[in-house]
């Protein structure tokens, strides 16, 4: 493997070899919570991370919402194409749960929101990654690519939606992070895992919201491996 990018709390990106324009990603084994506040590493979990990351990002792909996902290399590696990336979090929620029952007390936990909500956040440890409008975005990025992290995130929406509904799970919410190619190009980077999205079965959950609330290590790896088996059921990574 080539040399080390970056290294992030739960994934480390290295050069790919002999070709500047894409990168390997590595799923480490850490789990954290509350900005690193939380830590424990958790055997098997990187590897159910690439594999979830890779099939759901292969599954966009196929359903003409691009992202920088090309080849999953097993256990927990993934081929990806280098971004240049926008420094923030786009959340898409289709139930009500979380921090959006802060800012809208109107709303019930679990109550089933009347459209798709989507939140900016300025991708910032330090700052708590706050909350950003329209206005503030302006000075990040341009109206245009506003614009075009929306779209994509509603029709990957309804993608992820109708998938794990036929699976059995419940899309609460998702979290997406956006950059360009060398080309200019936008499209989803990152990861799509049981970290950055919430799933239930009737109101029980199965991502990173057991961890949140104090659960074990063990009830984290329980959760994810069954995301992780009812997901590589239905679509096979060679």
């Amino acid at each position: 493997m080539a040399a080390k990018i970056c290294e992030g709390k739960t994934k480390k990106v290295f050069a790919a070899e002999n070709d500047g324009s894409k990168v390997i990603i590595f799923f480490k084994d850490d789990i954290t919570a509350f900005n690193g506040k939380r830590h424990d590493i958790i055997p098997e979990k990187g590897a159910i991370s690439a594999y979830i990351s890779s099939a759901i990002f292969k599954l966009l792909n196929e359903n003409g919402v691009k992202t920088h996902f090309i080849e999953y290399i097993p256990p927990n590696k993934m081929l990806a194409w280098k971004l240049n990336m926008i420094p923030l979090e786009i959340v898409c929620r289709n139930i009500a749960t979380g921090s959006l029952l802060k800012r809208l007390p109107m709303l019930k936990k679990g109550e089933r929101l009347k459209k798709p909500i989507i939140e900016f956040f300025y991708k910032s440890d330090e700052l708590g990654d706050p909350l950003l409008n329209e206005c503030h975005l302006e000075y990040i990025v341009n109206r245009e690519a506003i614009e075009e992290m929306k779209q994509i995130t509603l029709k990957a929406n309804e993608i992820l939606k109708k998938f794990f509904e036929e699976l059995g799970f419940t899309l609460v919410d998702f979290k997406l992070e956006f950059g360009t190619t060398m080309q200019g190009e936008l499209m989803i980077g990152d990861e799509l895992t049981c970290d950055t999205m919430r799933l239930w079965i009737n109101g029980e959950s199965f991502d990173k919201d057991i961890y949140r609330r104090g659960g074990s290590p063990e009830d984290v790896l329980k959760a994810y491996r069954k995301v992780y088996e009812v997901i590589k059921e239905r679509i096979e990574l060679k």
